[in-house]
Formats: structure tokens, C-alpha cells, sequence
């Protein structure tokens, strides 16, 4: 039987921009965030990426935590258009209503099938309760997972995430990074390993990032990603997003997409900040580099990028 081959997108370049809404205090947030500063955060990019017409491509990803705390913050955000999924940090989560003590203290990279699957659905039931919304995007805080991360959330009705870090590799039992030769670009997850695309229908969308690891510390591998919290210059922000898209090109990647990334641990909103700054500025390389290429730059959910890669027929 003839196969149906994967088509292209020559057209389109996707754009899409989320926020990781983390619990202040809490391992992974920001030192000196507060609830008010979370509050400030989340205002102050809607409000940007309204300014810019780019609304659709936002996503506020909240931890449980933070959904509970803020339930009509991000109600009134995304009846303003903001895409929504559960961000999970694993380490200090405790459910509500909790009658045990969960040993949830490392990152998920760590934990096996039967204590991730209880976890995640715990994480997700927490949130949809507190939003009124059902769970459909899902984004790992840290990079953490293992093999068994994708089909556990394909079991439990996820459809698309961003969970990988190709290239990252630290053993460290804090940290738990193991994506060294992981697929670079977006691709259906697969259920028997974590590093390449499989069979499964969730969708997994890879952050905008350097395309060479470099050695951090002795046996830590990373990749700078696309992130104004780098506070990076036009220059070096064109230069990673060129050479992420011109790989996509060679390689025949089917949907061509930039996605890019910011905590809630700092106020967006001031104007003055260098971190708002090298936002502004990767909104601007964005559009530069689709005009370059010839593309038309479209604000994109996941939902979105996902959609696009399966008209496609993509891997």
C-alpha cells in the first residue's frame, strides 16, 4: 500500500509564548516572588501581548497551587484569549484534603509508573476543580519526566505539552535531566521512550533553544533556550531564532514554530526592566525573521501547533 507522507507548511511560521505561573516560596519559583508579584506577572504580559496583537499565542501554565489561589485572575485572562494548561512541580506538591504524607520530594524524573500516574492525576483533577476547565495541555516544570511520563499523560486525556529539553543531561538526583539525543523540534510522543517521536496522539512541542549543548560543570550538558529571563540582546536572540527555524528547513520539519518562555516571578509590566526589554525583543526578532524567510508570523496555542502538525500528517 502507498504510504500518505508527511506534508509541509512553506507558508507559516507559528509563534507561540507561555508563562509558568509557580507557586511563590515554593521549589522552582522565584526568590523573592510574592502572590502580588504573580498577579502583576500575568497582567503585565496580557496586557503586552494584547498591545501586539499576538494575544492568541499566549499561555499562562499554573502550578495546582496557583490555580487555586487565583481562579479569577485566569478566568478573566483567558476570556481575554490566553491559551491555558497545568504546569506540574512535583517536589512540595500536596493535594487538598491530603490524609497521608506524600514523599514527593524529588523532581519526576525519578518516581515510576504507579507514583507518577497517582500524582499527575492528582495535579490535574486539583486544577481542572479550581479553573472550571478540563486539562488538555500540560508543561513539565524543569524538564522533569522519565519514559513513563508521556504515556501516563496521554492516559489521563492530555493532547498536548511541552516536557522535553533536548540536549539537557544532569543526573543529579535534584535535578534529573536525561534528554541527551532527544528529536530537536515538536513531534508526536512516543510510549516506549521519552528521547524520540512515537505513536501516541499527545503532541509534544519542544522551547526554542540553542541547536549544540555545551558542557555547564563536569558531566551537565545544557542549551541556552528563548527566554527574556537571558536578558539577551536582539543580535543573540536573532541569532538562536534564525538558526532554529534554518534547522527546521533542512531537516524537512513539517511546521515551522518558534516557542518561547517566562516564569511569573517577575513584573512584566515594568517597562523599565532589562527582562521586558528581551521580551519586546523576541516579539521583534519573531516578526523580522518570519518577513525574512517570507512567512506570515501567526500567533499559536499548542492546540494550535498540534492541529497544523496533524493536517499535516506529521510524525
Amino acid at each position: 500500500m502507498k504510504p500518505q507522507l508527511t506534508q509541509q507548511n512553506r507558508t507559516q511560521l507559528y509563534f507561540s509564548y507561555f508563562m509558568d505561573c509557580q507557586t511563590p516560596q515554593k521549589p522552582g519559583g522565584g526568590p523573592d516572588q510574592t502572590w502580588e508579584v504573580a498577579e502583576a506577572s500575568v497582567r503585565g504580559i496580557v496586557d503586552l501581548f494584547e498591545e501586539e496583537g499576538l494575544i492568541h499565542g499566549l499561555g499562562l501554565c499554573s502550578e495546582p497551587e496557583v490555580a487555586a489561589r487565583q481562579p479569577e485572575l485566569f478566568g478573566e485572562m483567558a476570556r481575554r484569549g490566553a491559551w491555558q494548561a497545568l504546569h506540574f512541580q512535583v517536589r512540595g506538591y500536596r493535594p487538598p484534603g491530603a490524609t497521608q504524607d506524600y514523599d514527593w520530594e524529588r523532581p519526576l524524573s525519578f518516581y515510576d509508573y504507579d507514583e507518577q500516574r497517582e500524582v499527575l492525576s492528582l495535579a490535574k483533577g486539583h486544577w481542572e476543580q479550581a479553573l472550571g476547565r478540563k486539562a488538555e495541555d500540560y508543561g513539565a516544570c524543569c524538564n522533569m519526566a522519565n519514559d513513563w511520563t508521556f504515556p501516563i499523560l496521554a492516559e489521563l486525556g492530555f493532547r498536548q505539552c511541552y516536557v522535553s529539553g533536548p540536549g539537557r543531561y544532569n543526573p543529579d538526583p535534584r535535578i534529573g535531566h536525561f534528554w541527551w539525543g532527544a528529536y530537536t523540534f515538536s513531534h508526536h510522543a512516543s510510549s516506549k521512550c521519552r528521547l524520540v517521536p512515537g505513536e501516541l496522539e499527545l503532541y509534544e512541542v519542544t522551547i526554542t533553544c540553542e541547536l549544540t549543548q555545551r558542557e555547564a560543570a563536569p558531566g551537565v550538558w545544557v542549551r541556552g533556550d528563548y527566554r527574556p529571563e537571558l536578558e539577551c540582546d536582539y543580535e543573540t536572540t536573532k541569532g538562536m531564532a534564525e538558526a532554529w527555524v534554518r534547522d527546521m528547513l533542512r531537516r524537512g520539519h513539517p511546521v515551522l514554530y518558534l516557542l518561547a518562555a517566562t516564569h511569573n516571578t517577575w513584573d512584566v509590566g515594568d517597562r523599565t526592566s532589562p527582562r521586558r526589554r528581551a521580551l519586546e525583543t523576541t516579539i521583534r526578532v519573531s516578526r523580522d525573521l518570519a518577513d525574512q524567510l517570507g512567512l506570515e508570523l501567526v500567533p499559536a496555542s499548542l492546540a494550535d501547533i498540534h492541529a497544523e502538525a496533524d493536517r499535516l500528517n506529521a510524525f
